[in-house]
């Protein structure tokens, strides 16, 4: 027999992916802290990164030859680097510290997207990276040290691409280096045993809120304006830091 407080995992997955398809990301941030109150904080941490696989996954274009492309080439590779470095550093100093320069870097740059970002809308370039810049390399990597210290990984990523690309391409690049981000965490769950057969259950009750919810987001997606996907996106980035000073 379910539990009825169980059910309550289905509108809080459908509010994490309505952001997630319009934004690409922001699952995590709503569900795991609402979510731990619940549930746990390590079941929502696991079942987050269990749903955001399942959700990129959905959200993958095959049909582009990433692995034959340096720009993505090199992105994964450096974000890579970034969260090994992450981990060692955490191995050896206390995470408040992280978690509290994070956030006071987040929230100025998410409200500054809010609020001034991307107002000329001209300025966003219509095609897709063919090569890899020394600013790119530097943002992926700073993005896979934030996921390896704390756990976050796409707020920078969005604040930077979102500056620079339409909203289809923005959401084109940002989805295949999530993917990559959600195996690697899948993959490390499952080799220190975390991710157990236990999730299961809870797994199974979030995704009618994951498939409807991608869908709702999907369809706003497509209608909102490049300016109001740069709100959405400075709001979630915002939240991100604030959740990294209260933690």
């Amino acid at each position: 027999m379910i539990d009825i407080e169980a059910l309550l995992i289905i509108p809080l997955s459908f509010t994490g992916f309505v952001l997630k398809g319009i934004a690409t990301f922001g699952p995590g941030i709503i569900m795991v802290p609402v979510g731990a109150l619940i549930f746990g904080a390590r079941d929502m941490v696991l079942l987050s990164g269990c749903l955001d696989l399942i959700s990129n996954i959905s959200l993958f274009k095959p049909q582009r030859s990433y692995l034959r492309n340096p720009f993505w080439l090199g992105m994964m590779v450096s974000m890579t680097c970034g969260a090994c470095l992450g981990a060692m550093v955490l191995s050896i100093l206390p995470t408040a510290y992280f978690d509290l320069i994070f956030g006071m870097l987040l929230v100025p740059v998410g409200l500054w997207t809010i609020f001034s970002g991307n107002k000329n809308t001209q300025q966003h370039s219509q095609s897709y990276p063919q090569s890899i810049s020394g600013n790119d390399i530097m943002v992926s990597f700073l993005s896979g040290c934030m996921s390896g210290l704390s756990g976050i990984t796409a707020p920078i990523l969005a604040w930077y691409f979102n500056r620079r690309y339409n909203k289809q391409i923005f959401r084109d690049i940002m989805i295949p280096l999530l993917l990559a981000s959600a195996i690697s965490r899948v993959l490390i769950y499952t080799y220190s045993g975390a991710l157990t057969a236990e999730i299961l259950p809870l797994l199974l009750l979030a995704l009618p809120g994951l498939i409807l919810g991608l869908w709702l987001g999907n369809q706003l997606f497509l209608k909102i304006s490049q300016r109001w996907l740069s709100i959405i996106i400075g709001s979630l980035v915002s939240l991100s830091g604030t959740k990294l000073l209260f933690k």
